[in-house]
């Protein structure tokens, strides 16, 4: 499942499988106490969520992308403006206009290996230098934002710009 597994200078193991969910391969990227199996548990995990939750995080994406359009105006005037056009058909349309680079893997407690982790890293179409990260841990959706540095054994859940949180308001708004 996970190939090309190499350690890089920070202490990384980064390796690269390919994520069903979004047609291409992402880099996993993990500490070398963390066992390979843990890993590869998560990564299935990921390739196989389910529908409603996987449209959750769809949902999250379209708010943070129609509250950029919001805050920023002027620099949403050259992106692409077909985003959001599909999504009351298909959900996970919006899922094309993002570019997810990495799964990273933060360390857990033994008693925690069960739960499973999503904690993705990229690009989205709209936001530039900002980027995505979307967290989530035993199928409830932490965070979906700006590139954020999420931990989700140990990070607050209500961080500004988080279009994950329950009453579907960013904090910054």
């Amino acid at each position: 499942m996970i190939y090309d597994i190499y350690e890089n200078r920070s202490g990384y193991m980064i390796g690269r499988f390919y994520a069903d969910v979004f047609g291409y391969e992402i880099e996993a990227w993990y500490k070398k106490d963390i066992s390979i199996e843990y890993v590869e548990k998560n990564i299935a995990y990921l390739n196989n969520l389910e529908r409603d939750f996987l449209v959750s995080i769809c949902v999250a994406l379209r708010k943070y992308y129609e509250d950029y359009k919001k805050i920023l105006p002027d620099i949403c005037e050259d992106i692409n403006q077909d985003i959001i056009k599909d999504f009351d058909k298909d959900p996970t349309s919006i899922l094309s206009y993002i570019d997810i680079g990495t799964y990273r893997f933060d360390q857990y407690s033994i008693t925690d290996e069960n739960i499973p982790v999503i904690n993705l890293r990229g690009d989205c179409a709209w936001s530039g230098d900002e980027g995505v990260t979307i967290a989530a841990k035993n199928n409830q959706l932490l965070y979906v934002g700006p590139w954020h540095d999420f931990n989700v054994w140990n990070s607050e859940k209500n961080v500004m710009f988080n279009y994950a949180i329950s009453d579907g308001k960013a904090w910054a708004l």
